[in-house]
């Protein structure tokens, strides 16, 4: 039985058990001494999170990052993310990033800031595909809003928009824009202000007793010991576990691009056009006045997070510019006002991996975040936490996640 058969045949229920209340504790928790002393190495989008979600169940916590929450190498430190339910027929994602958006609700009340932006998600075909019927059926079954579109009615609602070769539009309203690295910087305060440490270190395993780490060196020389170790540090995990991870994370360039919009012209700004998507290229609307996002999708160049230069190419400079007058006839000759490059940090088949580590009990692997793990951050975070700390998880995501080799 594969994964998915599994999941869906176990329902695809939420976790089982919940490291929060319904309200996020806005106090610094006591500290339970039942619970083992983590260490969370990433300050990302899974351990922000997951540290987070710890240190409101009591644990004593501590959070490694090489370079610091939002940092622009992290997969994670960008402005903007997105926040969706249609995932094709993967139930289980749905559900998640149905839950997630009700807690991103709740954080943003918790940390005073407005976090989330509804903007709506249009996916451009050439034709109806199996995927669009499948989200459509999950989100019906979800009591979510979806919609099929043709080109007349594209046209017709976004006049901005030119869908030419495109015969089918499928909309989710309730899509929404996150922002991304000033999230996550707000997810480490609330950490740090909860009683968690923050460490600014690059941390590798460290010394060993048996099936157990006992502590994490760290290059300056010191160590940090702890019961139990989370590893979620994106595209730095397989290089860290490369035996039992081997190639299934890879960490694809990827070139992203923001266009200055025509002066005084709001059509192509928030919120006057949605998140969109195509085959090969996916993007958002000018957001905080940095620019219309555009984004060419493909490539297999492998990113090193540490010493790679992000410098976009001419090839796909000239990609965005192609695509843009394209599908947004009046941003033709508008021009780059703002680039960046970054990596995915991608499995073959897209799913998280959340796995213990096979020769140590009390170490847990967390990554393959992809484009999708950012949104599920406060779901994530509390099901890294429960699993990592011995809390009953819904056995149909643990085979969902299961990818560490044996």
């Amino acid at each position: 039985m594969n994964r998915r058969r599994f999941l869906q045949s176990a329902g695809a229920g939420l976790a089982a058990a919940t490291l929060t209340p319904a309200a996020a504790r806005a106090q610094a928790p006591a500290i339970d001494t039942r619970l083992p002393d983590v260490v969370v190495i990433g300050a990302g989008a899974f351990g922000a999170w997951t540290a987070l979600a710890l240190r409101e169940a009591g644990a004593r916590v501590t959070l490694v990052d090489a370079y610091g929450p939002g940092n622009s190498r992290a997969t994670s430190g960008d402005e903007t993310r997105q926040i969706r339910l249609g995932y094709g027929d993967r139930e289980a994602y749905s559900r998640w990033a149905a839950e997630a958006m009700t807690r991103w609700r709740v954080r943003e009340a918790e940390f005073g800031r407005r976090l989330m932006y509804p903007t709506g998600r249009l996916q451009l075909a050439s034709s109806w595909t199996p995927a669009f019927e499948a989200t459509t059926r999950v989100l019906g079954e979800l009591g979510a809003a979806i919609e099929r579109l043709s080109p007349g009615e594209i046209r017709a609602r976004w006049p901005q928009i030119d869908p030419v070769g495109m015969e089918v539009g499928l909309f989710e309203p309730g899509a929404a824009i996150l922002r991304a690295r000033e999230s996550l910087m707000l997810v480490a305060d609330a950490f740090e202000r909860k009683g968690g440490q923050m460490l600014m270190a690059r941390g590798v395993p460290g010394g060993t007793a048996g099936r157990r780490l006992t502590d994490l060196a760290t290059a300056s020389g010191s160590r940090v010991a702890g019961g139990v170790f989370v590893f979620a540090c994106g595209p730095w995990l397989r290089t860290l576990f490369p035996d039992v991870l081997g190639t299934t994370i890879e960490t694809p360039r990827r070139e992203v691009f923001l266009f200055g919009p025509p002066p005084g012209d709001p059509r192509f700004s928030w919120p006057h056009l949605p998140v969109f998507s195509e085959a090969t290229y996916y993007g958002f609307p000018d957001f905080d006045h940095r620019g219309v996002k555009v984004c060419p999708v493909g490539g297999v160049i492998e990113m090193d997070p540490d010493r790679d230069e992000r410098i976009v190419t001419p090839h796909y400079v000239r990609r965005a510019h192609e695509y843009l007058a394209r599908r947004f006839p009046a941003m033709l000759g508008q021009p780059v006002i703002e680039t960046r490059v970054c990596q995915l940090e991608n499995t073959a088949d897209e799913h998280f991996v959340i796995d213990r580590h096979p020769e140590f009990d009390n170490v847990w692997l967390a990554g393959g975040g992809s484009g999708h793990g950012f949104k599920h951050g406060p779901v994530l975070g509390e099901y890294i936490g429960n699993r990592a700390i011995g809390r009953p998880t819904d056995p149909a995501y643990d085979t969902l996640f299961a990818g560490v080799r044996s």
